[in-house]
């Protein structure tokens, strides 16, 4: 009898703990499901970054067991409230159609003030933020309390965008259009948070974004890449399409600057990247892979000459552009094909057109490419070669080595330009110069020039024959007055060598000496050593008057 009411006793509990372990879940799910937009809208606010904000939902539904909870919801809206008035504040706008977590653990976030999940699911989201320049931002003395951890095993992100717009003109400054991501792995803690490098950390990520632009330069440009896909099992990126867009026409937008400056655009590039380190760019903000390959670019530069220069800016030289990027950066190689660069001036005369020049099919190596220390101690030449033609027409071969640990700013420029006619020289030449090549015939050039910051010397040895120049009237007309047709005589007998080799197969070989004018670009350096050994060959000037001259 003893041995059955115990039995019964024991049966009782067992019961009884039974009832309460399949009551608690469906206890805690009536309560979360009861409570569950101010529980969520809670754990929401509580961040620094959306303190202040009001968050809505169409639907929410918890599902407790004791694994984990999931939660799902429908129509997710936040919205800045109405304290939320200071321009100094970051405001975000959030619409978001639906959103599943799963495998939510209450330990971390209740005792660890952590979120740890399972999965994670967002579809067909729009984020808008309003903020100042975000350099200014301070969240780490905000109104409340971020996570110190937040970890999702897996994550999807299905058709989501974003936009950030400046809180003081309400100009768009990114936007980003139809992100679609599978990522494992997601990790972002408090230290990122405080490190202004790192991100997030993820083990593996594969997606696909439409469109994303940048506005800069007081939104008067704007990078845009379109379709980019990136994979970090296969190490690969790639954008279809990148572009550098002035929003301005050249005139209007050169009206903006009191001196001299260039409208610049890009368009058409296609960007590749082997072997990319996702993690170096994910936690450090450095770019390092093993190739990118840029294909199909086009740079337009357009400048007008009656703006005054601003003799007080100093560009920077190649080898203080590399060691002073503002992240690291490593390729074994970059290349480039089919490139189109074109160069347009306008001159400070009564020209009724801007000059000219342009070089099309450029391929082209550069690398190795490296900023960093250890990197540059073992070898520090950067080698640059390229093929491409001159004005559609000549030949051009370049090879440029600069050694980027020589605080001179070394460099070495060796290369060729093949058989070509003159005359198509003019459209650069003639409405700078009013003077235009009347006949001409390029045979070759050759050059081997050793330059640094402050000025470079070397040979060149153009072969031509035919040349012939004219001196154009104040309207750039080909009328022969008398006085131009006296001009255009003495230019070309006494002036101008009109072959090389002459009549007698004496070959006269040009001087390179150019000092660099540093107010100007690398371009401008490169273009003006080649010029003057040109300008020797056809006026037989040594390099004590291109001294003298400069």
């Amino acid at each position: 009898m003893k041995n059955k009411k115990t039995l019964v006793i024991f049966g009782s509990i067992a019961l009884i703990l039974v009832l309460l372990f399949t009551s608690i879940p469906i206890f805690v799910n009536w309560y979360l499901n009861q409570n569950g937009e101010k529980i969520v809208s809670n754990m929401i606010t509580r961040t620094n970054a959306l303190v202040g904000h009001e968050v809505h939902f169409g639907n929410i539904h918890f599902d407790y067991d004791y694994k984990g909870t999931n939660l799902k919801l429908e129509d997710v809206d936040i919205q800045p409230g109405e304290s939320l008035e200071d321009r100094n504040k970051v405001k975000f706008h959030l619409n978001l159609k639906e959103a599943s977590i799963t495998g939510f653990q209450w330990l971390d976030f209740l005792f660890r003030n952590s979120i740890q999940l399972d999965s994670a699911y967002l579809e067909e989201g729009v984020l808008e933020t309003i903020s100042p320049p975000l350099d200014s931002l301070d969240l780490e003395n905000g109104e409340g309390e971020d996570y110190r951890k937040i970890g999702v095993s897996h994550i999807r992100v299905n058709k989501v965008s974003f936009e950030n717009r400046d809180s003081y003109n309400d100009s768009t400054r990114l936007s980003i259009r139809d992100l679609f991501v599978f990522g494992d792995d997601f990790l972002l803690t408090e230290e990122d948070l405080a490190d202004s490098n790192a991100v997030f950390s993820i083990g593996k990520v594969d997606g696909y974004m439409d469109q994303a632009v940048l506005h800069f330069n007081e939104y008067r440009n704007a990078i845009l890449a379109k379709d980019m896909s990136f994979n970090t099992n296969d190490k690969q990126l790639t954008i279809e399409m990148v572009s550098l867009d002035n929003k301005m026409e050249r005139y209007e937008y050169i009206r903006q600057f009191s001196k001299e400056t260039d409208w610049i655009e890009l368009h058409q590039c296609k960007v590749d990247i082997e072997g990319m380190d996702f993690q170096a760019y994910i936690r450090e903000r450095n770019l390092i892979g093993e190739t990118m390959k840029l294909t199909g670019l086009e740079l337009e530069v357009f400048r007008d000459k009656r703006k005054p220069e601003d003799k007080e800016r100093r560009p920077k030289m190649i080898h203080e552009i590399i060691k002073e990027l503002p992240k690291k950066v490593r390729f074994e190689e970059i290349q480039v094909e089919d490139t189109y660069i074109s160069y347009e001036e306008r001159p400070d005369n009564e020209a009724p057109r801007a000059g000219k020049i342009f070089f099309d099919q450029v391929t082209g190596t550069i690398g190795p490419f490296s900023n960093f220390s250890e990197d540059l101690e073992e070898d520090d030449r950067l080698e640059v070669k390229a093929k491409g033609r001159l004005i559609g027409k000549g030949q051009i071969n370049l090879h440029l080595t600069y050694f980027i640990n020589d605080e001179t700013g070394r460099f070495l420029m060796r290369g060729d330009i093949g058989e070509m006619d003159l005359t198509p020289l003019n459209q650069m030449i003639a409405p700078a110069t009013q003077v235009a090549i009347k006949s001409g015939n390029l045979v070759r050039v050759d050059f081997n020039i050793e330059a640094n910051d402050l000025e470079g010397r070397g040979d060149l040895i153009a072969k031509y024959t035919d040349l012939s120049i004219e001196i154009l009237d104040k309207d750039f007309g080909g009328d022969p007055g008398l006085l131009r047709r006296i001009g255009s005589f003495l230019a070309n007998k006494i002036v101008v060598r009109q072959q090389n080799p002459n009549q007698r197969g004496s070959l006269s070989e040009g001087t390179v000496y150019f000092k660099r004018e540093q107010h100007k670009f690398i371009f401008n350096y490169w273009w003006n050593l080649i010029l003057s050994g040109l300008r020797t060959t056809v006026t037989g000037e040594s390099e004590e008057d291109l001294r003298e001259a400069s």
